[in-house]
């Protein structure tokens, strides 16, 4: 026999908006008739959702993790991961915190016109909390998420101190040193002209790197040489080939992702360049066997640490916390840092 609301609300002899107020805890539901159904529904073994469970005193064990993209994002997932490497790499990594705790992960791609289906699994108590990664400062959809909805973890986000609702956490890496470290590293290899290819300036990590690189720049006193690159590839390579074209001389490339830097990297084999070196930031699988160096964020405390926020309910919570980076330089330094877990 086919459980589902209207098999209860005819065993209960109740409406089937009825069982669906109960489901959903509504207040307007006299006591006696809330039991009823519950106890029938308990009887049956009948659970509609994730809301069922929290009625019987369980707790939702979905952990929502939303990155931030237009519908080009969505076809780089499918048509070629590796440009979406960095929240490739984050999800699994979430995924292996939530799973140690017999919690489950439900991941989306969340753009301007979809910020309901987050509104509605929390309302719903569908997920325990989100983890938002990738959202621009500012804006208006994810300010009111962080007004209204909790527990809530942002990645790559401003301390928003006007907020007061209690549940918002930010984690952010150390962007800052890890692009001063890239860049000191490039010059004291004797590198007069390095250039820095920028990220997505709405974005914290963005404006961190780029100011990380100006203040290296600026401490060996070297005129800085900055091109906007926005995290794109496409971008980065006609950057590059555009610097060629006009014979605009750099002998260093610090680029404010790896994907920017596996693009640069191609244009300059092609050119006969290969002596250029090139420093990104992610240390996405692939750069360190490409031959390229990379600044690493600790994703893997990253990912912990979010996990923890939104599913430990005791002691106090930092309201922000920094990863540390690490300038990867070769295939010994990133074994012995264990960025092959």
């Amino acid at each position: 026999m086919k459980i589902n609301s209207t098999k209860v609300a005819q065993i209960a002899g109740v409406s089937r908006s009825t069982v669906s107020r109960v489901i959903n805890n509504y207040p307007n539901v006299p006591s006696e008739t809330k039991e009823k159904v519950l106890k029938i529904i308990d009887e049956l073994g009948y659970i509609p959702n994730s809301s069922a469970q929290v009625l019987a005193g369980k707790k939702s064990r979905t952990i929502g993790l939303f990155i931030y993209g237009d519908n080009n994002d969505k076809s780089k997932i499918l048509d070629n991961g590796l440009s979406f490497g960095y929240y490739l790499d984050f999800i699994n990594r979430v995924l292996k915190e939530a799973l140690k705790l017999d919690y489950q992960l439900l991941v989306d791609v969340i753009n301007d016109n979809s910020f309901s289906k987050v509104e509605s699994l929390y309302v719903n108590r569908d997920i325990v909390g989100g983890i938002f990664i990738g959202f621009k400062e500012g804006e208006e959809n994810i300010k009111k998420i962080i007004k209204q909805y909790s527990p809530i973890v942002l990645v790559d986000y401003l301390l928003n101190p006007s907020c007061e609702n209690k549940g918002v956490y930010y984690i952010n890496t150390e962007d800052f040193n890890g692009a001063k470290e890239a860049t000191e590293h490039l010059i004291k290899l004797g590198k007069k002209r390095v250039i820095h290819i920028s990220g997505d300036r709405c974005k914290l990590s963005g404006k961190e790197r780029e100011n990380g690189y100006l203040e290296a720049m600026k401490k060996f006193g070297i005129a800085p040489m900055i091109y906007n690159g926005n995290y794109s590839d496409e971008k980065a390579t006609e950057i590059v080939m555009e610097l060629l074209e006009k014979n605009i001389e750099f002998d260093g490339v610090f680029c404010a992702n790896d994907n920017m830097s596996y693009c640069v990297n191609n244009i300059l084999k092609e050119n006969g360049k290969e002596n250029i070196p090139i420093i990104g930031f992610d240390n996405l699988r692939n750069t360190i066997p490409l031959g390229l160096m990379s600044v690493a964020p600790d994703i893997n405390n990253l990912a912990k640490t979010a996990v923890e926020l939104l599913v430990n309910d005791k002691g106090e919570k930092p309201k922000v916390t920094f990863v540390k980076t690490t300038l990867i330089k070769g295939l010994e330094e990133y074994v012995k840092e264990s960025y092959l877990d």
